[in-house]
């Protein structure tokens, strides 16, 4: 299995913490890119180059994902779906108007 990308982020100092506490932890892990900011010529405007931070072994995800967590990266917040009331509102909001514009 190849090397998993956990987390990207154009903050260099955050990448070297988490790398520092994930070896410290005894995770096999390492990083690419250099988090700096150059010009880029095609857009004209400045970008920032992501560092990435990879691990070596699925089996280490979780206790990686809790480790960078804890160092303060962003999580990602799952999609919830509106409860099916509102559906069911809003859905009924669109026939009375459909119904109004018909006469």
């Amino acid at each position: 299995m190849s090397d998993l990308l956990i987390y990207e982020t154009s903050d260099p100092v955050f990448a070297d913490r988490s790398i520092e506490a994930l070896q410290a932890a005894g995770i096999s892990c390492y990083r690419t890119g250099g988090g700096t900011r150059e010009l880029n010529a095609t857009i004209g405007r400045w970008t920032d180059d992501q560092v990435c931070i990879y691990v070596r072994q699925e089996s280490d995800v979780r206790e990686v994902n809790e480790i960078l967590i804890g160092l303060g990266a962003a999580a990602d917040k799952p999609y919830r779906s509106p409860s099916p009331w509102v559906l069911i509102l809003v859905t009924a909001i669109l026939v009375v108007l459909a119904v109004l514009a018909v006469y």
